[in-house]
């Protein structure tokens, strides 16, 4: 497997995650033919809550019934039965820690919520990695589920610390059985925890939540992904203090670099620590709006350009910045318009084939 340390991927890319596509075989013909070398897995919110961002990951949660429905889940916490039915949850998660694949098994998808993962890996099943470089998957992160999901007092989860760890300890073992079932294909799996909620950590809003406590649940996750080989990466679409992800087991960066350039540039030289590491800096560069419509593959390369002389002018060195970069969407496609998305995607392929190599 892939030793990420001196991995070089030159501007590759590939995607966020959500299409806003019913069928995975259109959304998986959209991937294939715009992003051949680094295809992802779609997901497809419009087939329903199942398949929300949501919804998508609490299977073993609502099957233990630590959790009720998937349409606006919500912790069970005042059953008469709740310690029964954390139990039940743990004894699922030390079996699969303790290598037991059917408990493992538990932490993937529901049937429903799984139609584009399973098509895709229906696609490298029948027609091989077809020149693929690397396999991407994705799991929603802890803090963007903790803050949707509540407790029988409509309190955001997050802020309890068991129904956090439940949460935590559910997402490491998806993150490890989707990482396993991509990996067998042969190539690196990205497995990036699209975490848009970190954002909140510092606002005013949000005083509570504890760096060490998120850099905590980061690294749970990342173990998970790591014990399988897998490279753990971290998507955020807003502007962050993104040392909590640079000090953490996250190796990929993915940043909204079109809105929220800022953000990373007055953090220059944690980022070249990070890169020293042999971390890698995703860029985030074609607006996931109308204002695609507006931008060309040659517009965006000079905006991606002018990104670049900022970083290495505050002292990143330029050919590490070159050589560990990728390349993304802003951000999920899946509330936009087909032919909206569709162009996100086409840029994005054009502007990985251009000379930013």
């Amino acid at each position: 497997m892939l030793d990420s340390a001196n991995w070089q991927p030159q501007f590759l890319a590939t995607g966020v995650g959500s299409l806003p596509y019913a069928q995975a075989e259109t959304a998986l013909k959209q991937i294939w033919k715009t992003l051949p070398k680094a295809p992802h897995w779609p997901q497809l919110p419009q087939l329903g809550a199942k398949s929300s961002f949501v919804g998508q990951y609490l299977r073993i949660l609502v099957e233990t019934g630590c959790i009720e429905g998937f349409d606006q889940p919500r912790f069970q916490a005042d059953t008469p039965d709740w310690t029964e039915r954390m139990a039940r949850f743990y004894e699922y998660y030390l079996h699969a820690e303790a290598g037991d694949q059917h408990a493992l098994e538990e932490f993937s998808f529901t049937p429903e919520g799984g139609v584009g993962f399973n098509e895709f890996c229906n696609d490298l099943d029948h027609k091989g990695t077809q020149g693929a470089l690397l396999l991407k998957g994705q799991l929603s992160g802890p803090v963007t589920l903790g803050m949707q999901i509540t407790d029988q007092n409509r309190r955001a989860a997050y802020y309890d610390e068991y129904q956090r760890d439940i949460l935590v300890k559910s997402l490491r073992l998806h993150a490890r059985w989707q990482t396993r079932r991509l990996a067998q294909y042969g190539l690196p799996v990205l497995m990036s925890i699209d975490d848009p909620g970190l954002y909140a950590y510092g606002a005013s809003t949000h005083l509570t939540l504890d760096r060490n406590t998120l850099i905590g649940n980061l690294n749970e996750v990342a173990e998970g992904i790591l014990a399988e080989g897998g490279i753990p990466g971290v998507h955020v679409c807003a502007g962050m203090d993104w040392t909590l992800i640079f000090d953490s087991k996250i190796k990929i960066v993915n940043f909204d670099a079109y809105e929220y350039m800022t953000s990373m540039a007055v953090l220059a030289e944690p980022l070249e620590k990070f890169l020293q590491r042999g971390g890698i800096l995703s860029w985030g560069i074609v607006p996931t709006s109308i204002k695609a419509w507006g931008e060309t593959a040659a517009s965006l390369g000079k905006r991606l350009e002018g990104n670049i002389k900022e970083l290495t002018k505050r002292g990143v060195s330029e050919d590490r910045l070159r050589s560990q970069s990728m390349l993304t969407p802003s951000c999920g496609t899946g509330t936009l318009d087909i032919d909206l998305a569709e162009r996100i995607y086409v840029l994005l392929q054009e502007l990985s084939a251009s000379s930013t190599h």
